[in-house]
């Protein structure tokens, strides 16, 4: 399903026009291009350096739909949403693609690609499904194979896809005495586990867990998308590179529908940010 709004459901929205060249998908979040601002949106680009810093691309909306006509409506079987590509810079568009015309201020006789978004902002709160690596593909869960022993605090498992950053990761519990407990790591490791509050019942060896690096049920936490910009990629190590978000709910209880709904961090709307 890629991203959508939540909340507000009432937020304005436009026909912005695809930059030439780009693949544009339904539930993709769009941005110009901060560096060279060309003549329409591609998607937002995977985030450089700490909060972003480097690209400080300006997230502008989510896609909610295209100008396109049936013959030139693409469905991507790889995303299961439609998909649109931005004419190539020079073309003549007349003779390659067709176009309808659009609402609001846009000539109706300029049929170029256009892309119809909602636009986001600080208080938008965004929902977004968590991939590893390539669309559709769900968190792997590991196994545990050292336990807790009595305290409930830490365990070792399997090597998760990447190692946490510390105090910005989660261990999810998918079996066992502690099914359905979250808790935040203050762990840096693939493998070994630690955290401040403790289960209420042992961690025992083959037991099931999610490992997820840069995210937390709530609050602040950093993260990265994929390079279409159409989820978020688990298996990003966020050392150096990430946006900044704020968690607002993280539902990991159901196997290949996991996600989060979050908002973008006030920052990466300037033009200018501090390095977090």
């Amino acid at each position: 399903m890629a991203f959508h709004i939540v909340h507000p459901e009432s937020h304005q929205t436009s026909w912005v026009p695809i930059l030439a060249g780009q693949v544009a998908y339904i539930g993709q979040i769009v941005a110009v291009d901060s560096a060279t601002p060309l003549e329409g949106v591609r998607p937002l680009p995977v985030a450089a350096q700490d909060n972003n810093y480097t690209n400080m691309d300006i997230p502008m909306g989510i896609v909610i739909g295209f100008n396109a006509n049936a013959c030139d409506a693409v469905f991507s079987s790889a995303k299961g949403v439609q998909q649109m590509t931005g004419t190539a810079v020079g073309s003549s568009y007349h003779s390659t693609s067709h176009f309808r015309g659009v609402e609001g201020p846009w000539s109706r006789g300029d049929k170029i690609a256009m892309a119809h978004i909602h636009h986001i902002d600080p208080s938008t709160v965004i929902r977004g499904d968590l991939f590893d690596t390539t669309y559709g593909v769900a968190p792997p869960e590991v196994l545990v194979t050292t336990g807790c022993g009595g305290d409930g605090i830490g365990c070792t498992t399997a090597a998760a896809t990447v190692a946490t950053v510390a105090n910005f990761g989660t261990i999810y519990m998918r079996s066992g005495e502690n099914q359905g407990i979250y808790r935040t790591l203050t762990s840096a490791s693939d493998t070994i586990h630690t955290w401040l509050q403790g289960m209420p019942q042992t961690i025992n060896i083959g037991d099931r867990a999610l490992i997820l690096n840069g995210l937390r049920p709530y609050g602040h936490c950093i993260t990265q998308f994929d390079a279409t910009a159409t989820f978020i990629d688990i298996n990003a190590a966020l050392t150096t590179d990430y946006f900044s978000i704020n968690v607002r709910r993280m539902d990991l209880s159901v196997p290949g529908n996991e996600y989060v709904e979050f908002t973008f961090d006030a920052a990466n709307f300037i033009s200018y940010r501090a390095v977090a």
